[in-house]
């Protein structure tokens, strides 16, 4: 027993064969993806193979580098020494986790809610990239007919409409701990971020303004004279 021990230790001792050392950088690389993502449950897997039949690197600890990473199905490492030889790796990795999809089909229109949104298990690498999770997803507007099952992205949800043409808002001024409110009426349509022209119903000035809530904008800049 204690012979067998000692093997599996010496075994376990052992450097890293050169095709774990490409697929342990490439599993890394994809994770720290999913965590700037903020995907939950990443998972990888992973396919290693040697660019030609070139030998094992000639160093015991070759540096590892990402060649091509752009598109993770067809990834290129190379593992370079010290003395300048290097030797090439293509990794076909699959990066999967729990996204927001569509839990039914969506009309293009729909605003979002809780029950429209359905964690399940997608891969995930590629563009565009989908929403981190449902909440992301709640409240924003379909910009076009989405599918059941559909992961969940930026390009396929809008913000909503929080302030209309033509409607009473509230122009809210804040500098230190000083605010200022002042009636308004919005010139344009603007989503939450958006920036648009708003008329200042006490003097009539138009200034462009950000809007932040419904009904609430916040100025930027003054546009023109009364009008």
């Amino acid at each position: 027993m204690l012979i067998g021990c000692c093997a599996l230790g010496a075994l376990a001792a052992e450097p890293p064969k050169d095709e774990a050392r490409v697929a342990e950088a490439a599993r890394e690389l994809l994770l720290q993806q999913a965590e700037r993502e903020g995907w939950r449950e990443p998972q990888v897997s992973l396919d290693v193979r040697a660019a030609g039949s070139g030998a094992a690197a000639r160093c015991a600890q070759p540096e590892v580098r990402a060649a091509e990473t752009t598109n993770p199905t067809r990834m290129r490492f190379e593992l370079r020494c010290a003395d300048g030889s290097t030797r090439a790796f293509m990794v076909r990795a699959r990066l999967s986790a729990e996204v927001p999809v569509a839990a039914a089909a969506l009309p293009a229109g729909r605003v979002l809610a809780e029950d429209d949104v359905v964690l399940q298990r997608h891969a995930v690498a590629g563009s565009p990239p989908p929403l981190a999770a449902a909440e992301d997803a709640v409240g924003r507007v379909a910009r076009r007919s989405i599918g059941a099952g559909q992961m969940l992205t930026a390009r396929l949800l809008d913000e909503p409409l929080l302030v209309r043409r033509g409607e009473a808002v509230q122009i809210r001024a804040r500098r230190d701990a000083v605010e200022v409110v002042v009636p308004g009426q919005a010139l344009e349509a603007g989503r939450r971020g958006q920036t648009i022209r708003v008329r200042n119903t006490g003097n009539g000035t138009v200034i462009r303004a950000r809007v932040v809530e419904a009904g609430q904008v916040e100025p930027e800049s003054m546009l023109s004279s009364p009008r």
